[in-house]
């Protein structure tokens, strides 16, 4: 028994996480708003020629005419509500509750609808398939947990059964295979789900590897900081506002890297950028090459920027690193600005390092 439940667990009612589940309502919901919008037209046109065929006996068939009329109000109703919800992506981000539902009652209509015209295609001896095809449809567009389907694909069916069952006891129906059919629909249901929450699960996978790896081609793997590539990805961000434009690099560090070995030279450039980090927005803060730091600050006043840096200087020169006995010093150069396209916004940077040597020079001048 044990063996059993875990075979279901695993094959027919799966744990699906939260994301899985919710990219496959919003499929769902999709492929729900095609159907509704394929049965609009279908209808529609088959509901005008039958009227102008049958215009002078209408009340013969205004049961069918009325049941046609409502599915085709109804599938109106949900085309629009699920384009707005389509021209709405804040909306389709959210839990979707209402058009969970939504897409059940939808189900239920389109059978109530399906079994009016096949008891009366019953009566008349003809071959009762509207039923069937709405049933086909949903269980073959729409993927509905096997929870969820099997309820419903069994009282559909049995309350359609109840009525061919009211008209002559079915006679003319094979029990054994009508329910059969309930079994095999609700089968295609599980092996529609499995497959859905596979293929949804890879899909948010890939995506998932490709936004790490989008995050790594722009991220310095030594420091945590943005590289050259982040720094030209957030120019369109940066244009139009106000900016401050720091350049920076370490004092010396060729030094460091030629006495102290390269695993100092790496622990000096990952504590700086700590330093950096802790003074200046992370996402302000690049590492532009070696020993260089950029920052571009956005709607910063200069004097509030000014700060900023001369406090940095400062927590540079307090660190205190193992096995480095000299203090560390850092040279940076900023400039303030507002570029309007991306070309301003490198003439910046030009700016500030050309600023920075400046300031290289002055420092070099006073030792």
């Amino acid at each position: 028994m044990t063996y059993f439940r875990k075979w279901l667990h695993k094959n027919i009612f799966p744990d699906v996480h939260e994301s899985v589940r919710r990219s496959i309502a919003r499929d769902n919901i999709h492929n729900l708003r095609e159907i509704s919008i394929g049965v609009i037209l279908v209808e529609s046109v088959i509901l005008s020629l039958f009227i102008l065929h049958n215009r002078h006996s209408l009340n013969l068939y205004l049961e069918s005419i009325l049941s046609v009329a409502f599915c085709i109000l109804v599938s109106v109703y949900v085309a629009v509500h699920l384009t707005r919800l389509k021209r709405n992506p804040e909306k389709a981000a959210g839990p979707l509750v209402w058009e969970n539902r939504l897409l059940i009652l939808y189900f239920i209509v389109l059978s109530l609808w399906g079994m009016v015209a096949s008891r009366r295609h019953y009566i008349e001896g003809s071959q009762m398939i509207t039923f069937f095809i709405v049933e086909l449809v949903i269980t073959c567009f729409v993927a509905m947990p096997p929870k969820v389907s099997f309820p419903l694909l069994l009282s559909v069916h049995i309350l359609f059964y109840i009525l061919i069952y009211k008209v002559d006891r079915a006679a003319n129906l094979n029990s054994f295979n009508y329910f059969a059919m309930v079994f095999l629909m609700w089968l295609g249901t599980v092996v529609r789900y499995r497959t859905q929450v596979k293929n949804v699960t890879q899909r948010l996978e890939v995506e998932r590897l490709n936004r790490k790896l989008d995050e790594l081609s722009k991220s310095d793997p030594l420091t945590g900081l943005g590289n050259r590539l982040a720094v030209r990805n957030d120019f369109p961000g940066i244009t139009g506002n106000d900016v401050a434009v720091m350049m920076s690099d370490i004092d010396y560090f060729k030094r460091f890297n030629d006495k102290m070995g390269h695993e100092t030279g790496d622990l000096i450039l990952k504590e700086v950028s700590r330093q950096l980090k802790e003074n200046f927005p992370s996402k302000s803060c690049y590492r532009y090459g070696g020993d260089e730091f950029l920052v571009i600050m956005t709607n910063v006043t200069a004097e509030d920027f000014n700060k900023r840096v001369d406090k940095w200087l400062l927590d540079v020169q307090k660190m205190q690193l193992k096995g480095i006995d000299v203090p560390l010093r850092c040279s940076a150069g900023f400039v303030t600005g507002h570029p309007e396209t991306s070309q301003e916004l490198r003439d910046l940077i030009h700016a500030a390092d050309q600023r920075l040597y400046k300031e290289k020079r002055i420092h070099h001048c006073h030792e």
